[in-house]
């Protein structure tokens, strides 16, 4: 193997073949060689600093995609440009098997490469069958699939990038693993056939070279489980969720337009993705006999934004249009490479014409624990700033924490909204928004938690189906005098619009359905003009603060340091309220 030999020369000087002893350069110039020597060299950058090697891409492969599905959620490839996917350059055991509620790792061609799962984390010694992608249809030909994100990603072995790949018939890496380990298809890398039950839980073996190795696999669970090695959960990337510009094109908001899609029940039929030579992409399918679709083409005046329209299944079938864009300002990329070498190859990204996948589940409710304030892996995802500036008297720094979602008006002006949207499972990250405003200052929130739907449930019709338990808390300060001038508490007025299931036994049930016993629910609009100054909440309930024991705060919530005075805080309980919404007003001290 080409690869093989490159190592070979590397390492001899040193005498001792193991992967312990590779210097920095020699491991970044093996990575580049994979992406080089599969083709990839035009779409993928290869740059490392001393710690890692990053493949940045669009992660939108060239290859047919798409087609094949079945159990579609309805969203579209999206290019996210600017991804980039941290390698580590020196791979060590870890002492425990790492599951991640993310990628794993990332192919030579720039797509992030998940687990089996549609669930997030596993059990690691039990393969579940209703959460494997493949067997539900949400697959492609090609072992991929859009995901909550409309990001393109890989859940099996890449089978049409292994076909396009220049050095295919060699046996060669078809990609890295997030803790630096190499990934291989379904030989050795001597052309030989695995023996059965060589691969353990992760899919992996022992490697002469690199001191371990993954495989892809015929049979479950197809592909890399979970990692070996030592990996820094809060380094890993995300891609930045699609958004929507309002129409002045003043800010920038979710959409539930693309944020609300689910799998439509029993699947699809005739599903066809299309690029046309003006650079739409089209995806068509049939449901109950009715013709749906998702169409987008890249916008000519906006960067990175794309022309969407739309009617889905989840949607009710209705034709929808927007402009959406990948937020540039997300963290796709937590640590910046510093200083890296420019002797590397720093070819341009190619303009193709690219949840998260239903991204990762909470733990189950038994392993649920407080935060600790000094555990690294407690803040996964980096707290998200905002600048909204206007000429007002005061300026001001509001921070919060939700599980999972929520939006901060002033009056009826937003001023920040959660840039994770709800539908991406295990969405908590904290945001930061610097404004301008004279006192009074009228604030109303909306927050919400995940719900799959109406029953108030998560992950219906898998061993986790569960109700989920939300948590908010939110702290102002006057950057002035650096003085904390509001905080949540319990001196809130919130008010509770949608509460289920009424009966907790509807958790229990095998095939819970909406506003059945007891699986009941109660919905409320927002009242008309409760945004509005003056509009008396005085019969609302009080809010109900919560310990962070109750609440178990994740990602996120420990980048903020919280005054004192702020509190968790949701409805009566923690399980069942689903949305609510909070009026208060901030007087000047």
């Amino acid at each position: 193997m080409k690869h093989n030999h490159v190592l070979l020369v590397l390492l001899l000087s040193g005498g001792v073949l193991t992967a312990c002893h590779q210097p920095d350069t020699a491991q970044c110039e093996i990575i580049s060689t994979s992406v080089e020597e599969a083709g990839f060299d035009e779409s993928v950058q290869v740059t490392c600093n001393d710690d890692y090697a990053y493949l940045s891409s669009t992660t939108y492969p060239s290859h047919d995609l798409m087609n094949g599905i079945t159990g579609t959620n309805e969203q579209i490839p999206v290019p996210a440009f600017g991804y980039s996917a941290p390698i580590k350059l020196k791979p060590t055991k870890a002492d425990a098997l790492t599951s991640i509620d993310a990628a794993l790792g990332v192919a030579v061609n720039g797509v992030p490469i998940y687990d089996y799962s549609s669930q997030g984390e596993l059990d690691l010694t039990h393969y579940n069958e209703n959460v494997d992608t493949l067997k539900l249809g949400q697959l492609d030909n090609c072992g991929g699939h859009a995901g909550r994100g409309d990001d393109y990603h890989y859940h099996a072995a890449p089978t049409c990038m292994i076909e396009t790949m220049a050095n295919r018939g060699e046996n060669p890496i078809i990609g890295w693993a997030y803790d630096g380990y190499p990934i291989y298809g379904d030989d050795n890398p001597d052309g030989s056939k695995i023996k059965s039950g060589a691969l353990d839980d992760c899919n992996g073996q022992a490697d002469d070279a690199f001191g371990y190795r993954y495989h892809t696999s015929e049979a479950p669970p197809y592909i890399v489980q979970c990692l070996v090695g030592k990996v820094d959960v809060a380094n890993l990337p995300r891609v930045a969720p699609l958004t929507s510009t309002d129409k002045d094109g003043s800010t920038t908001t979710i959409n539930a337009m693309r944020d609300n899609l689910t799998p439509p029940r029993d699947g699809v039929e005739n599903l066809k993705h299309v690029v046309s030579e003006n650079g739409k992409r089209s995806m068509t399918y049939t449901f109950q006999g009715k013709d749906y679709y998702v169409h987008y083409t890249p916008n000519s005046s906006k960067p990175n934004c794309f022309d969407f329209e739309q009617k889905t299944v989840s949607n009710g079938g209705i034709v929808e249009t927007g402009t959406f864009c990948r937020n540039l300002d997300s963290k796709q990329n937590p640590k910046p490479i510093p200083n890296p070498p420019q002797n590397q190859n720093q070819s341009q990204n190619e303009e193709p014409g690219r949840r998260q996948d239903q991204s990762p589940p909470p733990p189950p409710k038994g392993d649920r624990k407080p935060p600790q304030q000094n555990d690294p892996n407690s803040a996964k995802v980096n707290k998200t700033t905002h600048t909204t500036m206007v000429n007002k008297g005061h300026v001001f720094k509001l921070e919060a924490w939700a599980d999972n979602w929520f939006a901060a008006y002033l009056d009826e002006e937003l001023i920040v909204e959660d840039s994770v949207p709800i539908t991406t499972e295990r969405s908590f990250n904290a945001e930061e928004v610097i404004f301008s405003a004279d006192y009074p200052l009228i604030i109303n929130l909306v927050i919400k938690d995940f719900k799959q739907d109406d029953t108030g449930l998560e992950y219906i019709g898998t061993p986790r189906q569960q109700m989920g338990d939300g948590g908010f808390i939110m702290q102002l300060t006057d950057v002035s005098t650096n003085e904390t001038v509001a905080a949540s508490n319990s001196a809130w007025h919130c008010k509770v619009l949608h509460e289920a299931p009424l009966n907790k036994q509807c958790e229990t049930e095998t095939n819970p359905k909406v506003g059945v016993a007891p699986c009941g629910f109660t919905s409320t609009a927002e009242p008309s003009g409760w945004k509005k100054a003056g509009f008396d909440v005085s019969d609302w309930p009080n809010a109900i603060e919560y310990s962070a024991s109750d609440v178990s705060p994740k990602d996120g919530y420990n980048l903020v340091s919280w005054d004192e005075s702020a509190t968790l805080i949701w409805g009566d309980d923690l399980e069942t309220t689903n949305t609510l919404i909070c009026k208060f007003t901030v007087q000047k001290p």
